[in-house]
C-alpha cells in the first residue's frame, strides 16, 4: 500500500528533528506536537519506527524524539491504545538499557517516557521493568530509577505491587558495588517508602486495600540493614545523602522493636555524617524523622540518646545562618523542627537543657538558645504551659547581658514571652525593666564605641527596637497592663532611665488615658502603699525639667500627654488647669517643633509660665515645698543631671520659680547654697540657669540673694582653698574666671528681676561697685560675654520704661559704652565671626543708647565707626580652615554673622531715632557709604540693608515732624544709589530703589501729602526682578525721568558728576545703570554735544573692549549710530574686508546699522549685489595619487562669505524687518543659490566660519526675521538644516525649502521662479542642481489657477532632462512626476509629454543605482492617479510587464516603487482593460502576498497599499473586505494568522486557482530572501491545510510535498522553521 503524504512528511520531520539551529529545532518539535494532537498514534508509531530502524541515530536526535513521545503521551494518555503503549514501553525500556553506561540525558528521556506511560499502564510498565531484573545480575541504573519515579507518580497503582518489587530488588542490593548503583537503589527505596507512607496516610484507601506498614516491615528492614551497615560507610557524599534520605523514610515503616534496637547505632551513625557532608539539610531531615518516629513509637532507647541529640542540634541552631543559601535556611528550619518534635514529647528535658545553655559566656550559644526558645514558645505553647515559671526564672540570667546583639535577640524573645503570658508570672516584670534599660541607652556613649566583631547591632538600632517592643506590648496586649501599670512609674526620674523617658511617658499615657476614660478601679495609685514608686512631686518635677527640651526623641509631646492623662493621680488641684493648658502646649509643639525658626527661649518661658500657674493653683504651700525639695535635692541633681547640662540649667530656672513663689526664707537659703554647690561654672547652660534662678529669687528675696552673691565673690573667687585647716584643692585662674562669669551674670539677672523701687538705689552703689573691677583686662571669652550680658541686663533694668521713672539718669553709661567698644575692637572685622561677642556687645550698645541723656557726638562717632568696621566686612568662615582655636562650623559662623548684622541695623536705627535730623542721618550714612560701593556683594548687601532700614525708619517716624523732614535733597546719597539700581544682585537693586524712593519722600516739602511720582517708584521694584537687559534699561529710563523732574536745577550737574564715577563701578550692571541715566540726560541736550561727536567716533573701537556690560555697550553704540549715518557706505566696504571670524566690536558695528530703514535698504541691496557678481568659489582640478582619477576641488572666496555673514548679522536687527519682507524674494533666491553652492565647498562643517554654516545661518535668520514661523517649524521638523550642510544631501534640503515656501508664501513663487530661471544654465553644477531640485518640489504645490507657472517650470525641467549631471536628470524626472500633485483637471493635457518622459527615464542607461528608474515608477504611480483610462490603455499591459521584474529587484526602494505603481494601475482595471489587467493581478498575486512580510518596511507598506487598491478587482468581496480591514499601511499584522485566514477564503472563492497559486508559490522556494522563502512555505501550507478533503485532488500534492520536504534542508533556520509549521498543517494528506 502506497504511503500517504503525511507519512512522508512525518518521516521528514522526524528525520529533521535534531536541527542544528535551536529556533528551527523548536519549530520542528512544535510541528510534530501539533500533528500529534490530531494523529497521536501515527506520530508515536512513526517515531517508534524511526528509532527502531535507525539504531545508529545520534543521541541528541533520540532524546528529542523520546521527549516528543513523552509530551504526546502526557497530553493523550487516555487515548494511547494498549498496542501502542506496549510498543512504546518496549521501546523506552530498550532505549533506556541499550547502553550499559549511564548517559543521563538519553536514558532520562526514556525513563520519563516510561513514567508517563505508567500513569495509565503502571502494571505493564512494572512488568517490563521487572523483566530486566535477571537473577544474579544487577539491573540497569535507570531501571531502578524509573521504578522509583513510577512509585511516586502513581501511588495508588504501584504500592500494591511494591512487595513484589522489593522482593526482586533486595537480593540485588548485595551485588551493587558501584556508588552510582547504590545511590539509585537508595533513592528508589526512599521513593518506595515515601509512596507507602502516602498510601497509608489515606486511611480510607489503606483500609479498603488492607495495606499497612506491617506488610512491608521485613523488606524495608532488610534494605535498612544494607543501607545503614554497608552503604552509609561509603566515601561518596552523594550516596551517603541518598542513604540518609532512605533511612529517614524507612524508620516510619520498620517495627517499634526493631527501631528501638537500632537507635543506639542508627543515631550515632547518622550524626557522624555531619563531619563528612558539607550539605546538612538531608541529615537533619533524617534525624527529625528518626526523632518523630521514635517518639511516636515510644522507643525507650531514644530517651537515652536525647541529650546527645540536643547537644548536636543546639550546636547547629547556634551556628550563623547563610541566608543567601536556600539549603542553609532549610537546614536551620529543620533543626528548629527537631526541637519542636523533642519538646512535644519531652518538654521538661528540652527546657532544662536550654536553660543550662544560657549560663555560658559565649554570645553565639546564648543567641542560638534564645532563637530556639522563641521558636518553641510559638510552636509548643500547650506543652510548655506548666514550664513557664521555670523559663521566666531561667531567662533572668540574660538581664545583665553586655552584648548588644544578645540584648536585641532577648528583646525579641521577651515580646514572644509577653504574647504567651510569661511576663504575668513572678519575675516577669524584670524583663520589662530590661527593655526599659535598652530604651535608655545613649547611642553616643563611648561605652559602645568598640563592639566585638560579631556584634553587628548598633546602640541606636537596639534602642529603637526596644522602644518598639515596649510600645507593641502596651498597645496590642491588654493582658500586660496589670504588669505595666503603675510599675513603669518606677523608671521616671532615675538617671539611668532618662533616655527612656519618651517611650515610658508614651506607654504610661496610653494606659492611663484608657483607664481614666473607662474609670477603671486600678487607675488610682496609692503611693504610700507602693513604696517603690516615686512620689507625685518627684514625678512632676522630673517630667517638667525634661519638658524644657521637648525635641529630644519627641519627648515633649509624650511628657505632656502623660501629665494630662495622670493629672488626677499626681495632683487633683491641677487637673482643670492642665486639661486646658496642656492641649495648647501640644498644639504649639505640633506647629513649631522641628522648624528652623524654633525658639527655645520662648518655649522655656511657656513651660515656666505653665509651672508658675500650676503652683498658683495650689491651696497651700506644702505641695509647693515638696515640689521644690524634689527639684532641689542636691544628691539627686548630682546623680541625675551631670551629663545633661541643659536640663540641669532648666531645673535651676524651675527652682527659681518656686523660690519666687515661696515665703520660706530658709528654703531660699538652702536652694541658693545647693545651686552654687552643684553648678559647673564651665557650662553656659548651667550658668544661665543659675543666674536666671537667682534673678527669680531676687524678685522676692533680694537681700538673701545679694548676700549669697557677695559671699561667693569673697569665698569662691580666690585661688586658695578655704577647706578645713586649709586643706583642699586650690583653684586655677581658669576656675576663678568661670566662677566670675557666673557671678557677674547673676548680678545682671538680679538687677533685671529685682523690684524697681529697690534697684535704683543699689545699681551703682552695690552692683556696679562689685562689677567694675572686672571690666579691664578681660582675657577669657566666657567672662567677656557674660560681662556684656550683664551690661545689657543692667541697661534694660534702668530704662525709664522698666523703672516707671521718666527722668532717671544712669551716670555709668559712658564707661560701659567704652568697655563695650573695646570688646568689639578686640575682634577685627577682617576675621570671620567665631563667637557671639560682637552680637552681644552690639545689643548691649543698643540698650545703652536708649537711656537718657542723648549720646555725645564723640560717643556716637565711636559707636558708628567701631561697629560698622567690625560687622559689615566680616568674611565667611572657609570650610577648609583648620585651626585649633576654631571650634565652630561654617554654618554656625554664618548664623552668628547674620545675628550680628541684624543687631547692628537695630543699633543704627536706635541712634537715628534718638535724634531725627539731616545732620544725624548724614553722619550715619557716611559710615555706611564705603561699604555700599564695595567690590564684595555681601558687603554691599549688608550696607544696603542697613541704609534702607535706616531710611524707612526715619521716614516713618518723621511724617508729622516738619523740622525733621526739612532735609535737603541728598545729592551724594542719590548719586551713589543709582548704580546700585542695576546691581547684579536682585536684592540690592530693590533695596536701592527703595532707598531712593524713601530719600525723595523724606525731602518732600509738603508733609502729609502723597507724591504720586515718587510712589510710582514702587513699581520699579517689581520690574527689578527681571534680569533682562531691556527690562533694566526701561527701569533706569523711568527712574531717570523721575529724577529729572524731582531734582532741582542746581543739583543736576553735581548728580551727573557722581554718576560719571559710577561708570567705573566694580559691577558692570551698575555702570550700565549710570550709563542709561546719563544717556537720557544727553538726549535732552543733544545740540550741546555736537562738538563732542568726533571724539566719540574716534574712541569707539578703543572704548568698546573696556565696556563689559551689554547695556553700557548699547548706550555707547546708540551714540555711534547717529553719528555714523552719513559714512555708512565706506564703513560697509571696510568691514567686508575684515577676516572672519569678526570680534564682538565689529559685530556690534554691523548691528548698529539696523537703526535706520532707508540705510538698511541700501546696505542689503549692496550685499546682494556682491553675492551675485563675485565668484562663488574657486575650482581647481586634482588627480588622485593612488587611482589616477581626476576630480575638482572647490575652495571658498572671502568676499561672498563675508557678505553672507553680514546679512546674517543684519537679520538679527528688529529694525530691518520691513526691509527684509520687501526684498524677501530677491534675498531668498540669492541665499538659496548660496546655500547650494556653499554645501559643495570643501571645509569643516563644524567650524562656525565655514561657508555652508554661514549660508544656512543667514537663511534661517532671514526666515526668523521675517516671521516665517510656518517655514521654520516645517524645516525644523524635517531636519532640513542638517541636510543643507552636506554636498550629498543638500538637494533634499532644497525640497523641504520649496515645500515650506509654498506653504507660507505662495504669492512669492512666481518672482522667485523668475529670479532662479537664469541659473538653470549656470556653469556651476551646484546652482543647476539647486534650482532643479527646488523646482521639482515646487511644482507639486501648484493648482489649476497657476497652470501657466507649472507649464513654465515643466518646460524648464524638460530642457534639462538631457543634462550631463546625473542628479539634474533625476530631479527633472521627480519634478515631472510631481505634476500629478497639481490640483485641478489640467494635468491630462500634459500627460503624453510627461508619460513619455517617464518611460524614457525608466530606460536611462546611465542609472547604476536605479534611482532614476525608481523616480520614474513613482512618478508614473502618481500620474496614473490623475489621468483617464484612455490615456493609459495603449500602454497598460506594457507597463505591467515592464515593472513585474522590478518586484524582485535587490534594491528595496525599487521594489516598493514597482509594487506601488502596480497598485496604482488598479484605476484602469475596469472597463475595456478589465480582462487583461485581471490576468496581471492573478499573475502577481502570490508575489505580492509573499512580499507582505519581508525585511524592508517600505516594501511591506507599499504591498499593503497596493493590495488594498487591487482588492476590489480580485472579484471576491470577502477577500477585498479582509484587505481593506487588515492591511492599513500604518498598522502591523500578524502575518501567519492573516495568511491563514486569507487562504481559507481563497480555497472557497478561487478553488480553480488554488493549484496555480500553490505552484506559483513553489517558484519562490528559490527566492534570494529567506523571509520570502519562508512565506512561500507558509502560504503553501495554509493553502493545502485549509483545502477541503474532497478538493485535495486538485493539488499536485506529490510535487508540492516533495518541495516542502526539500525545504527542510534550506540553509536558513527561518525557512526551516516556517517549513516545519507548514508541514504541520498537512495532516490530511
Amino acid at each position: 500500500m502506497a504511503k500517504s503524504q503525511i507519512e512522508g512528511i512525518l518521516e521528514s520531520l522526524v528525520a529533521a528533528a535534531a536541527d542544528r539551529e535551536e529556533d528551527a529545532a523548536t519549530a520542528i518539535f512544535k510541528s510534530l506536537l501539533d500533528i500529534g494532537r490530531k494523529k497521536h498514534t501515527l506520530v508515536l508509531d512513526t517515531c517508534h519506527l524511526y528509532l527502531v530502524k535507525h539504531s545508529k541515530l545520534s543521541r541528541n536526535h533520540r532524546v528529542i524524539l523520546l521527549k516528543l513521545m513523552e509530551n504526546i503521551c502526557k497530553n493523550h494518555i487516555e487515548d494511547v491504545s494498549n498496542e501502542t503503549a506496549m510498543k512504546l514501553i518496549s521501546l523506552g525500556s530498550a532505549e533506556m538499557t541499550q547502553s550499559s553506561d549511564v548517559v543521563p540525558e538519553w536514558q532520562t528521556a526514556a525513563s520519563n517516557l516510561l513514567s508517563t506511560l505508567g500513569l495509565k499502564y503502571a502494571k505493564e510498565v512494572m512488568q517490563e521493568l521487572l523483566t530486566k531484573f535477571q537473577t544474579g545480575q544487577l539491573p540497569h541504573f535507570f531501571i531502578v530509577s524509573t521504578l522509583g519515579q513510577l512509585a511516586t507518580s502513581n501511588v495508588g497503582e504501584v504500592v500494591p505491587l511494591l512487595k513484589v518489587v522489593m522482593a526482586r530488588m533486595l537480593p540485588m542490593l548485595g551485588l551493587a558495588k558501584l556508588d552510582n548503583m547504590q545511590w539509585v537503589f537508595s533513592n528508589a527505596f526512599a521513593r518506595f517508602c515515601e509512596a507507602i507512607i502516602d498510601y497509608v496516610a489515606d486511611e480510607q484507601r489503606a483500609e479498603a486495600s488492607g495495606i499497612n506498614f506491617q506488610q512491608f516491615e521485613g523488606e524495608v528492614f532488610s534494605a535498612y540493614d544494607t543501607f545503614f551497615n554497608v552503604w552509609l560507610l561509603s566515601k561518596d557524599a552523594r550516596l551517603r545523602l541518598a542513604v540518609v534520605e532512605a533511612l529517614g523514610y524507612a524508620v516510619h515503616i520498620i517495627s517499634a522493636e526493631a527501631l528501638n534496637d537500632q537507635l543506639p547505632k542508627l543515631v550515632p551513625g547518622v550524626v557522624q555524617l555531619y563531619k563528612k557532608q558539607s550539605e546538612h539539610y538531608y541529615i537533619t531531615q533524617c534525624l527529625c524523622m528518626i526523632m518523630e518516629a521514635s517518639c511516636k513509637k515510644e522507643c525507650a532507647n531514644f530517651t537515652v540518646l536525647l541529650d546527645n541529640l540536643l547537644n548536636l542540634l543546639h550546636q547547629q541552631a547556634c551556628a550563623p545562618v547563610d541566608f543567601s543559601s536556600s539549603m542553609a535556611v532549610k537546614n536551620h528550619n529543620e533543626v528548629l523542627r527537631c526541637f519542636t518534635v523533642a519538646c512535644k514529647f519531652h518538654p521538661q528535658r528540652v527546657v532544662s537543657y536550654l536553660l543550662t545553655k544560657l549560663e555560658t559566656n559565649q554570645d553565639k550559644i546564648k543567641g542560638g538558645t534564645q532563637e530556639v526558645f522563641k521558636h518553641l514558645m510559638n510552636s509548643c505553647d500547650k506543652e510548655l504551659d506548666d514550664k513557664k515559671p521555670l523559663i521566666v526564672s531561667g531567662m533572668k540570667i540574660l538581664l545583665n547581658e553586655q552584648s548588644l546583639k544578645i540584648r536585641s535577640t532577648f528583646g525579641q524573645v521577651i515580646i514572644t514571652m509577653a504574647l504567651h503570658h510569661y511576663l504575668e508570672l513572678e519575675g516577669g516584670f524584670s524583663m520589662i525593666e530590661f527593655i526599659v534599660k535598652q530604651c535608655a541607652i545613649n547611642p553616643d556613649d563611648k561605652l559602645y564605641a568598640k563592639q566585638p566583631p560579631g556584634d553587628n547591632v548598633s546602640p541606636k538600632t537596639l534602642k529603637s527596637m526596644s522602644a518598639n517592643v515596649l510600645q507593641i506590648i502596651t498597645t496590642t496586649m491588654p493582658h500586660m497592663h496589670p504588669v505595666l501599670w503603675p510599675n513603669l512609674l518606677e523608671f521616671i526620674g532615675p538617671v539611668q532611665y532618662i533616655e527612656a523617658t519618651p517611650i515610658l511617658c508614651r506607654c504610661l499615657a496610653a494606659i492611663a488615658s484608657k483607664k481614666r476614660e473607662n474609670q477603671d478601679d486600678d487607675y488610682d495609685i496609692d503611693f504610700e502603699d507602693l513604696v517603690n514608686l516615686p512620689k507625685p512631686a518627684r514625678i512632676v518635677s522630673s517630667l517638667i525639667v525634661l519638658l524644657g527640651k521637648p525635641s529630644v526623641a519627641d519627648r515633649g509631646e509624650h511628657i505632656l500627654n502623660c501629665l494630662q492623662s495622670m493629672g488626677p493621680i499626681l495632683q487633683e488641684e491641677l487637673v482643670d488647669l492642665w486639661d486646658v493648658v496642656i492641649p495648647k502646649l501640644l498644639n504649639y509643639l505640633n506647629e513649631n517643633a522641628g522648624c528652623d525658626t524654633w525658639d527655645q527661649k520662648h518655649w522655656e518661658d511657656l513651660i515656666l509660665k505653665f509651672l508658675s500657674k500650676s503652683l498658683d493653683e495650689l491651696s497651700n504651700e506644702d505641695w509647693l515645698l515638696e515640689f521644690g525639695n524634689a527639684l532641689g535635692d542636691k544628691e539627686y541633681i548630682l546623680r541625675t543631671y551631670e551629663q545633661f547640662p541643659e536640663e540641669k540649667g532648666f531645673l535651676y530656672k524651675c527652682l527659681g520659680v518656686v523660690m519666687r513663689k515661696t515665703t520660706h526664707k530658709q528654703f531660699v537659703h538652702t536652694n541658693l547654697e545647693m545651686m552654687f554647690a552643684t553648678i559647673r561654672h564651665s557650662n553656659q547652660s548651667e550658668r544661665e540657669g543659675c543666674a536666671i534662678s537667682s534673678g527669680f529669687a531676687a524678685s522676692s528675696h533680694l537681700d538673701i540673694v545679694a548676700e549669697k552673691l557677695e559671699n561667693v565673690t569673697k569665698q569662691d573667687m580666690v585661688k586658695k582653698s578655704k577647706g578645713f585647716f586649709g586643706f583642699g584643692k586650690d583653684k586655677t585662674d581658669a576656675d576663678i574666671e568661670r566662677i566670675k562669669a557666673t557671678v557677674l551674670l547673676c548680678y545682671g539677672y538680679v538687677c533685671f528681676h529685682s523690684p524697681p523701687n529697690l534697684i535704683t538705689s543699689r545699681v551703682e552703689v552695690s552692683i556696679l561697685r562689685v562689677i567694675n573691677p572686672h571690666f579691664s583686662k578681660v582675657k577669657d571669652t566666657i567672662v567677656k560675654q557674660n560681662l556684656i550680658r550683664t551690661i545689657d541686663l543692667i541697661g534694660r533694668s534702668v530704662h525709664p520704661d522698666h523703672l516707671k521713672i521718666p527722668d532717671f539718669i544712669f551716670n555709668g553709661r559712658s564707661d560701659l559704652i567704652n568697655h563695650l567698644l573695646s570688646y568689639i575692637s578686640a575682634e577685627p572685622g577682617t576675621m570671620p565671626v567665631l563667637t557671639e561677642t560682637k552680637s552681644l556687645a552690639i545689643r548691649a550698645l543698643t540698650t545703652l543708647v536708649k537711656l537718657e541723656p542723648y549720646l555725645t557726638d564723640a560717643d556716637q562717632y565711636d559707636i558708628l565707626n567701631v561697629s560698622t568696621d567690625a560687622i559689615l566686612p566680616s568674611p565667611p568662615l572657609s570650610p577648609n580652615t583648620k585651626r585649633k582655636d576654631i571650634t565652630i562650623t561654617p554654618e554656625e559662623s554664618n548664623e552668628l554673622t547674620n545675628k550680628a548684622i541684624e543687631d547692628l541695623t537695630k543699633l543704627l536705627i536706635q541712634i537715628s531715632s534718638r535724634r531725627y535730623g539731616s545732620d544725624n542721618l548724614e553722619s550715619i550714612f557716611k559710615h555706611l557709604d564705603p561699604w555700599s560701593r564695595s567690590s564684595d556683594s555681601t558687603e554691599r548687601l549688608r550696607a544696603m540693608n542697613c541704609i534702607v532700614r535706616l531710611l524707612e525708619d526715619y521716614e516713618t517716624n518723621t511724617r508729622e515732624k516738619e523740622e525733621a523732614r526739612s532735609l535737603p535733597l541728598q545729592v551724594h546719597i542719590i548719586g551713589r544709589l543709582v548704580p546700585r539700581c542695576l546691581d547684579p544682585e536682585l536684592a540690592i537693586r530693590q533695596l536701592a530703589i527703595t532707598a531712593i524712593q524713601t530719600t525723595l519722600k523724606i525731602s518732600s516739602c509738603i508733609p502729609g501729602e502723597e507724591d504720586q511720582l515718587v510712589n510710582a517708584l514702587s513699581l520699579l521694584k517689581e520690574r527689578a526682578e527681571n534680569d533682562e537687559a531691556s527690562s533694566l534699561f526701561s527701569l533706569c529710563t523711568d527712574l531717570s525721568k523721575v529724577l529729572c523732574k524731582k531734582l532741582h536745577t542746581e543739583f543736576l550737574w553735581p548728580t551727573m558728576q557722581v554718576l560719571l564715577e559710577g561708570l567705573v563701578d566694580y559691577q558692570g550692571h551698575s555702570s550700565s545703570g549710570a550709563c542709561v541715566v546719563l544717556n537720557n540726560f544727553v538726549k535732552q541736550r543733544g545740540s550741546s554735544l555736537a562738538e563732542q561727536v568726533p571724539d566719540l567716533i574716534d574712541g569707539l573701537h578703543q572704548q568698546l573692549p573696556h565696556v563689559t556690560n551689554p547695556q553700557t555697550r548699547t548706550g555707547t553704540l546708540r551714540c555711534m549710530r547717529t553719528l555714523c549715518h552719513q559714512y555708512l557706505q565706506p564703513v560697509v566696504t571696510h568691514l567686508l574686508n575684515k577676516p572672519l571670524p569678526w570680534d564682538v566690536e565689529l559685530v556690534s558695528l554691523w548691528q548698529v546699522l539696523t537703526g535706520d530703514t532707508q540705510l538698511m535698504t541700501n546696505v542689503i541691496k549692496h550685499l546682494l549685489e556682491v553675492l551675485v557678481l563675485t565668484l562663488p568659489y574657486q575650482e581647481r582640478s586634482r588627480t588622485s595619487a593612488t587611482s589616477g582619477v581626476a576630480s575638482y576641488q572647490r575652495t571658498e572666496t572671502p568676499i561672498p562669505k563675508a557678505a553672507t555673514q553680514a546679512l546674517a548679522i543684519l537679520f538679527e536687527g528688529e529694525e530691518c524687518r520691513d526691509v527684509s519682507k520687501e526684498l524677501f524674494s530677491k534675498i531668498f533666491s540669492i541665499l538659496l543659490l548660496r546655500v547650494g553652492v556653499s554645501a559643495c565647498i570643501e571645509g569643516d562643517k563644524k567650524n562656525p566660519t565655514d561657508p555652508s554654516v554661514i549660508a544656512i545661518l543667514a537663511m534661517r535668520k532671514l526666515l526668523e526675521h521675517t516671521e516665517s514661523e510656518v517655514m521654520i517649524t516645517f524645516l525644523d521638523q524635517q531636519s532640513a538644516w542638517s541636510l543643507l550642510e552636506k554636498e550629498d544631501t543638500y538637494p533634499h534640503g532644497c525640497l523641504h525649502l520649496a515645500r515650506a515656501l509654498s506653504s507660507q508664501y505662495p504669492e512669492l513663487i512666481l518672482p522667485i521662479v523668475e529670479d532662479l530661471s537664469s541659473s538653470l544654465s549656470s556653469i556651476y553644477d551646484p546652482q543647476r542642481i539647486t534650482v532643479v531640485a527646488f523646482y521639482s518640489e515646487l511644482i507639486s504645490t501648484l493648482n489649476a489657477e497657476t497652470m501657466s507657472l507649472a507649464e513654465t517650470i515643466m518646460n524648464n525641467l524638460l530642457g534639462r532632462q538631457v543634462d550631463a549631471n546625473y542628479n539634474v536628470r533625476m530631479y527633472c524626472i521627480r519634478g515631472l512626476g510631481n505634476m500629478a500633485d497639481i490640483k485641478g483637471t489640467e494635468v491630462s493635457k500634459f500627460s503624453t509629454t510627461v508619460l513619455s518622459a517617464m518611460l524614457a527615464g525608466m530606460d536611462d542607461r546611465e542609472d547604476p543605482s536605479e534611482l532614476i528608474t525608481m523616480e520614474a515608477m513613482n512618478g508614473l504611480s502618481r500620474i496614473f492617479d490623475r489621468i483617464d483610462e484612455g490615456h493609459v490603455r495603449p500602454i497598460l499591459i506594457n507597463i505591467a510587464l515592464r515593472i513585474r521584474p522590478c518586484f524582485e529587484k535587490p534594491t528595496a526602494s525599487v521594489r516598493a516603487a514597482a509594487i506601488n505603481l502596480f497598485g496604482t494601475l488598479s484605476r484602469f482595471g475596469n472597463g475595456p482593460s478589465e480582462g487583461p489587467f485581471h490576468e496581471q493581478i492573478q499573475t502577481n498575486f502570490v508575489s505580492l502576498l509573499l512580499h507582505l512580510n519581508e525585511g524592508d518596511p517600505t516594501v511591506v507598506m507599499a504591498t499593503k497599499s497596493s493590495l488594498q487598491k487591487l482588492g476590489p478587482l480580485i472579484k471576491s468581496e470577502k477577500i477585498n473586505n479582509m484587505f481593506q480591514k487588515h492591511l492599513n499601511p500604518e498598522d502591523s499584522i500578524l502575518y501567519a494568522d492573516f495568511l491563514n485566514d486569507l487562504c481559507k477564503l481563497i480555497v472557497v472563492d478561487f478553488t480553480e486557482k488554488v493549484n496555480f497559486y500553490i505552484m506559483a508559490s513553489v517558484q519562490f522556494f528559490k527566492s534570494m530572501w529567506p523571509e520570502v522563502r519562508g512565506n512561500a512555505a507558509l502560504f503553501v501550507g495554509y493553502m493545502m491545510g485549509n483545502l477541503p478533503k474532497e478538493k485535495i485532488g486538485i493539488v499536485s500534492k506529490e510535487h508540492v510535498c516533495e518541495a516542502l520536504i526539500h525545504m527542510l534542508k534550506d540553509n536558513s533556520p527561518l525557512v526551516r522553521a516556517s517549513t516545519a509549521e507548514a508541514l504541520s498543517l498537512l495532516c490530511d494528506y
